[in-house]
């Protein structure tokens, strides 16, 4: 077969352009860092690279849904323990009234008790997010606790909320209001009691002041619990993530070093190439003319 100058020029031509899309993906290595960006590159890299990033995914949707629980069991065991607080100064109170000889000095106790017994329905109430913390998963449109004046109503569940922390694995975050409810049955015995000037029956409030205490202690250890949970939780996973970062980096990022020996390489080839191929087409824009 007769090779031509056409021939030749094409084939020189064919040549120059792979040699140029060569340093073009060497170049957008070195500017991305990426040597796999897609499964042309290299496809087990890219499997190994793509997996990675589902399970990174996956992890990051737990962290979001750990710092989601937190948020929830740090706001709950906030009001719990503004109630403790407060049912300790009703229990003062309490003391306070049974010890005092002068009883005429009850109706006001009762008015402070009465003030700190709404500070407690407050907090029974309180919302993260929007949603009511202590009614179980009726978190929505009833406040757990209604309070009509002489009892305390509780409306939730006994449900327990919980985040997906991992593929099978899922935490509680909540407290359900029912395992403190007589923190406020205590404080409306104590008010009736000193509104009546009532001895025995102040008494009989304070242990049960005593009684809900020690259940709204109960309720406050098992959030503790909880939020220790999710933290020991977060610590594994955010471990994880840098793992997964490290993997990923690994099956996809270039070698910057040998990527720029290799550009130079290639330059330097394209340039010499180049030049060789000015020499044998002898295409300069004189000879055409000529």
């Amino acid at each position: 077969m007769r090779v031509t100058d056409a021939m030749i020029q094409d084939q020189i031509i064919k040549s120059l352009a792979n040699s140029q899309e060569r340093l073009f993906n060497v170049q957008k290595q070195i500017s991305s860092t990426k040597e796999v960006a897609t499964s042309s590159d290299d496809p087990t890299r890219f499997d190994r690279a793509s997996r990675f990033k589902t399970l990174a995914g996956k992890n990051a949707l737990y962290l979001k849904n750990i710092e989601d629980g937190l948020g929830w069991n740090q706001t709950g065991t906030q009001a719990l323990d503004v109630i403790y607080e407060a049912l300790q100064q009703i229990k003062e109170e309490a003391l306070r009234a049974r010890s005092d000889t002068n009883t005429l000095n009850r109706p006001r106790s009762a008015l402070t008790v009465e003030a700190l017994l709404e500070e407690m329905l407050l907090m029974g109430n309180v919302k993260f997010m929007g949603k009511f913390m202590f009614g179980g998963t009726l978190t929505k449109d009833t406040p757990p606790f209604a309070f009509d004046g002489t009892t305390v109503t509780y409306n939730g569940n006994e449900a327990t909320i919980s985040r997906k922390v991992g593929e099978a694995t899922f935490l509680p975050i909540n407290t359900v209001g029912s395992e403190f409810t007589d923190v406020f049955d205590a404080a409306i015995s104590l008010r009736d009691a000193v509104s009546a000037n009532d001895g025995p029956a102040i008494d009989v409030a304070i242990a049960q002041i005593d009684a809900a205490a020690d259940d709204l202690l109960n309720a406050l250890a098992r959030g503790g619990s909880q939020q220790r949970k999710l933290e020991l939780t977060r610590s594994n996973l955010e471990a994880a993530r840098v793992n997964l970062q490290s993997f990923i980096s690994q099956a996809e990022d270039v070698d910057l070093t040998d990527a720029i020996l290799r550009f130079n390489a290639q330059e330097l080839g394209l340039r010499a190439a180049l030049e060789s191929s000015t020499r044998i087409m002898n295409i300069s824009i004189l000879n055409f003319i000529q």
